[in-house]
């Protein structure tokens, strides 16, 4: 796997969450009791809800439009596998959240 450089985990503090936009890609990071959790940030049911804006159910993460639940660790929609979003590979070394953004590596 190839990371890059996302962010300093100073940047999101435990319970927080913030926005990148690498390329075409928006990822929302969270930060949920100092673990980290990269997800792309829309909806994928009506590609217009950011999730940022939804609210944190345990390590998920609920649309803000519709409520569905999407598994932070792994992208799983509880209203069907239909709905399932991506999620992004991340580490920390050094205080710094390194992100992997290839889609044809195993997350």
């Amino acid at each position: 796997m190839i990371f890059q450089h996302l962010a300093k985990t100073s940047e999101i503090p435990s319970g927080e969450r913030k926005r990148f936009i690498i390329g075409d890609l928006r990822i929302t990071v969270f930060n949920i009791g100092d673990e980290y959790f990269a997800i792309l940030d829309t909806c994928p049911h009506k590609k217009t809800a950011p999730l940022l804006r939804g609210t944190l159910d345990g390590e998920g993460i609920r649309c803000p439009n519709h409520g569905y639940r999407f598994d932070l660790r792994t992208g799983v929609c509880d209203v069907g596998e239909r709905w399932n979003t991506r999620v992004f590979p991340l580490k920390i070394e050094d205080g710094n959240i390194l992100v992997n953004l290839d889609k044809n590596e195993k997350e």
